[in-house]
């Protein structure tokens, strides 16, 4: 029984289906730390280190999008595995034949897509300082 279980567990979905768990959950580890960047930027004064951490807040950030983004585009190859195919029928890559794809991928896909934006948010973030425009007079 233990040898049916472990051809089972070196069968190419669980292969696919942890990389993508990996991916996905390394992707969401630098998003925390760039996370945690933008709340430190909170405390700085603005000005130039600010500006820099913002940059690197951003760029981690965009890092973040394209890990989980390949995570979530590596899941899908499990499903030409021949498990899958036992209980789905004839299942291919992108197609899980008679089976459905959960709502907790369709819903990480559209969290990926808008964390798509928070580098072109990271780009404006730092606080300028413009002078105050003078009120106009009535006369």
């Amino acid at each position: 029984m233990l040898t049916i279980s472990l051809d089972k567990m070196s069968d190419k979905m669980f292969c696919m289906f942890q990389t993508s768990a990996v991916l996905c959950s390394g992707g969401c580890a630098v998003l925390a730390v760039s996370s945690l960047l933008a709340i430190i930027t909170i405390f700085l004064p603005s000005g130039g280190c600010e500006r820099r951490i913002c940059t690197l807040a951003g760029y981690m950030q965009m890092t973040a999008v394209f890990i989980m983004g390949s995570g979530l585009l590596v899941y899908p190859f499990g499903l030409n595995s021949t498990l899958v195919r036992s209980f789905c029928g004839d299942s291919d890559i992108y197609y899980a034949g008679d089976c459905q794809i959960g709502w907790g991928y369709m819903l990480a896909i559209v969290a990926v897509m808008l964390t798509l934006f928070l580098p072109f948010f990271a780009k404006y973030a730092p606080k300028e300082h413009l002078s105050p425009t003078p009120l106009p007079t009535l006369l």
